[in-house]
């Protein structure tokens, strides 16, 4: 390297304790005013080009030494940085200048940034030859540490009133993108020379196996890093390096254990002047910054779709809350979304402190809301939806967020640059479920407590609220709130024994998957405990049957009631009954109408998730669940499933369409108000009950007016008009066979029920009073089935009604063989049974 007139002294790493008399500092603490030469920035500061952005000449957060402000210049193929400094020597009497810079990486390319300075005793006269600060290489494009640079000033303007040093950053040799230069506390005047030796000012975990020793200024850069001067009960390090002038950096080869009380020695270490650090020793408790647990790093606010008509800089951001109870040191961790991640910078958080982060390119802009941590690489949030992670340096979660465009609650926040806030950082889940949009004017509350803030405490455990079959090979056991997702590793068990897969969490859902296949319709107990909410209470250890249900088919679920006509303000309904033994799976079936031409029309499906029947169950389909069982109270405790619509069923008639998981048919039922009683005044709020799901659902006898004794309405509950599935083995059977019509007490009308040994056989069916006169005909030379049914509601062919007393039924039969069978049965009208 040249020599030179003006001698460059060049010492290593940040600015600590030196002692002077007099001295004129800039720290870059004050903010920039955004104009360039001939006008200042900074009191006698003058920049060829300075910007509020961070381009150029511009003034950045975090990047000083300490973590403090600094002046930075961005040289480009068509930009070199000059800065223009007044002094005033005459103040003076051993003038001197110095100040600590260094370079930062800035893109892929090679090209350093040049420094050179020059003097001159006016603002716009000729400056004198340039001198090179230093090797051209030394401003590498690579993340360095601040170095101390000192110029002595010339001699021949030492007693002038002003003198004007310019300081030039040029664009240098290479290729690609040049190097970013930082600079900070540029001092110049007297000061005297350094008799006070350094002191350790503090002790501290770094990692698992390393610690930081603070000192109280500058050390020599060759005794502080000899392993020799250190000494931990015994143990010399593997290795001292000094990091940021006063910070050294000490690694062992086994991990420190984490809580316990430790002796430090040092020895042997001067500061830059050469006064030897005495022999110290230093008592402290280890405490590893980079053990990070769940949750004590929190995402606490999200703000992915900024807008630059808001109060809020347009920049994204995400807030980090520390609630753990150490001092966290964040350089490796992981933030992540949906598409990249990226690695957090070095930086030391504290328990209760927010810090702010955001992309490089706009941290800036956010200074003034609290501690800022600009990052590179930024994953940009998406507006419409993500997952964002917080990761330790081996991938172990340590908080995770995901958000969608309805976490806002609506267009008007998700499309009005509003934050998403966390209302409760305590809680130990994802935090998904309690976003809210921020409330704060502002629209946002970077580096402060949230506006949405709820701390009230939860005290309930979780309840099992239900469970559902994905697959064959899939359960999930869902809860009355959010749980965490961490559990002990004996938390479930099955009885019979089933052999695990995999198990996982989402929000309030369990889910089990296991080697083989569940059996089906095969009862299976499945015990549970060790299982949190996210404020920590646990649920009390829980035994419960599980069933893995069989897809419903034809012939196995029917319909079973129609109320089409309900009393104002009350609900439509559709009751099914599982006719069978089985638990049966009918979310993927559809209730329907048909339309003008009879196609199958406004199709509407029962479940988008699993609804199971249990065996001979009901099961009433309605979009109001709790007024339906307010207006039924005996039905209170029956099932119910809440769909949001229904097809339409006029009051006037129309067609009830049950289709399969495959849309195809199961049963129709055309109804009308002509299925009901004939005696029954006004059929508003009564029911349509089906009679037997042995007989035809299109057989218009095959539906009756629910029973006044029981509401007139039965849903989610046995039928109140119904026959016996068992026939009792005669031709002919009749239930009851004493009934009354207005319904005092049980059925308001008979059934005449038939069994022949094939079908073919050809039937009349008559009713007569005591004295032979014909009053009613049900079916007049029929073609009968196997077996079927009549109603009888105690009219006569003119739907009057009839006196109590005891009625003749005339049944004649007859086949193709020439076989003739005549049956004579006594039915019985009764008044208030």
């Amino acid at each position: 390297m040249k020599l030179f007139n003006f001698i460059v002294f060049l010492f290593c790493v940040s600015l600590a304790k030196v002692a002077w008399t007099q001295t004129a500092k800039q720290d870059f603490e004050s903010s920039f005013e955004i104009q360039s030469y001939p006008s200042p920035f900074l009191s006698g500061w003058y920049g060829n080009e300075v910007r509020a952005t961070s381009s150029r000449i511009w003034q950045t957060n975090g990047s000083g030494i300490n973590r403090s402000k600094a002046l930075a210049v961005q040289p480009i193929s068509t930009f070199d940085g000059e800065l223009t400094i007044r002094l005033n020597p005459a103040e003076y009497s051993e003038t001197r200048i110095r100040f600590w810079a260094r370079s930062a990486r800035n893109g892929a390319g090679n090209r350093p940034a040049v420094v050179s300075y020059s003097f001159s005793n006016k603002l716009d006269g000729d400056f004198s030859e340039e001198i090179p600060l230093a090797s051209d290489d030394e401003f590498a494009n690579e993340d360095q540490d601040f170095r101390l640079f000192q110029i002595e000033f010339p001699q021949d303007l030492k007693f002038e009133e002003e003198v004007f040093l310019r300081i030039s950053i040029r664009y240098g040799p290479g290729s690609g993108s040049c190097a970013r230069w930082f600079m900070d506390d540029f001092e110049f005047g007297d000061w005297e020379e350094d008799r006070q030796s350094p002191e350790v000012i503090s002790v501290r975990g770094y990692s698992k196996n390393q610690l930081e020793l603070s000192f109280s200024e500058p050390l020599d850069p060759i005794f502080s890093q000899i392993q020799l001067n250190y000494d931990l009960e015994g143990f010399e390090p593997s290795e001292a390096s000094l990091k940021q002038d006063s910070l050294v950096i000490l690694s062992f080869p086994q991990g420190l254990e984490e809580g316990r009380n430790y002796q430090l020695a040092i020895r042997q270490i001067p500061d830059l002047a050469g006064n030897f650090l005495m022999e110290t020793t230093f008592n402290f408790v280890f405490q590893d910054p980079t053990d990070i647990a769940f949750k004590d790093l929190v995402i606490n606010e999200l703000m992915p779709a900024p807008r630059d008509e808001n109060d809020l800089p347009n920049v994204e951001y995400l807030e980090l809350y520390h609630q753990g109870e150490k001092d966290f040191r964040l350089g490796g961790l992981i933030l992540a979304n949906s598409r990249t991640q990226t690695e957090l910078p070095d930086y030391w958080l504290s328990s209760g402190e927010f810090l702010i982060l955001a992309p490089e390119s706009g941290a800036d802009l956010l200074l003034e809301y609290g501690n800022i941590l600009a990052v590179d690489n930024w994953p940009t949030l998406l507006n419409s939806g993500d997952e964002v992670s917080l990761m330790n340096s081996e991938g172990e979660l340590i908080d995770q967020i995901s958000y969608s465009t309805a976490s806002w609650g609506g267009s008007e926040f998700s499309g009005g640059g509003y934050s998403l806030e966390v209302v409760n950082p305590n809680l130990l889940c994802n935090q998904a479920t309690f976003l809210k949009p921020s409330i704060n004017p502002k629209r946002g509350t970077p580096g402060m407590e949230n506006s949405v803030l709820d701390l009230s405490p939860d005290e309930e455990a979780p309840q099992i609220s239900g469970y559902f079959f994905l697959d064959e090979r899939q359960l999930v056991v869902e809860f009355s709130e959010t749980i965490q997702t961490r559990f002990e590793a004996d938390f479930l068990e099955f009885n019979p024994f089933l052999e695990l897969d995999s198990v996982w969490i989402k929000a309030n859902s369990l889910f089990i998957k296991i080697k083989d296949e569940f059996p089906e319709n095969q009862s299976i107990e499945l015990r549970l405990s060790s299982i949190s909410d996210c404020s920590g209470n646990n649920i009390s250890p829980q035994v419960f049957e599980i069933v893995r249900p069989k897809i419903a088919e034809k012939g196995e679920v029917f319909l079973n009631e129609l109320l089409f006509n309900p009393i104002s303000g009350s609900p439509k309904f559709v009751e099914l009954v599982n006719a069978t033994d089985l638990y049966l799976e009918v979310g993927a079936w559809s209730l329907a109408n048909l339309d003008d031409q009879g196609a199958v029309n406004q199709n509407r499906k029962l479940s988008d998730a699993s609804l199971v029947m249990p065996p001979r169950s009901f099961l009433a389909i309605t979009t109001d669940p709790a007024r339906l069982k307010l207006d039924y109270p005996k039905s209170s405790q029956g099932l119910f499933h809440q769909i949001s619509s229904l097809p339409s069923f006029p009051i006037s008639g129309g067609t009830v369409v049950l289709l399969d998981v495959f849309d195809q048919k199961v049963e129709e039922f055309t109804y009308s108000e002509d299925l009901h009683h004939p005696l029954l005044r006004n059929p508003k709020g009564v029911s349509l009950e089906r009679v037997s799901v042995d007989s035809p659902a299109d057989f218009s006898g095959n539906w009756h007016s629910a029973s006044g004794t029981e509401e007139y309405a039965t849903p989610g509950r046995e039928n109140s008009q119904q026959i016996p599935d068992e026939f009792s083995g005669e031709l002919i059977q009749i239930d009851p066979e004493i009934f009354d019509p207005e319904g005092s007490n049980g059925n308001t009308f008979t059934t005449i029920r038939y069994q022949v040994d094939q079908a073919g056989w050809v039937g009349t069916f008559r009713i007569y009073d005591i004295a032979g006169r014909l009053i009613q005909v049900l079916a007049q030379n029929e073609i009968l089935g196997r077996e079927g049914l009549y109603t009888w509601t105690g009219v006569d062919s003119q739907g009057k009604r009839l006196r109590p007393g005891y009625y003749i039924l005339l049944v004649e039969l007859f086949d193709l063989e020439g076989r003739i069978q005549t049956i004579k049965k006594t039915i019985v009208i009764a008044e208030r049974i």
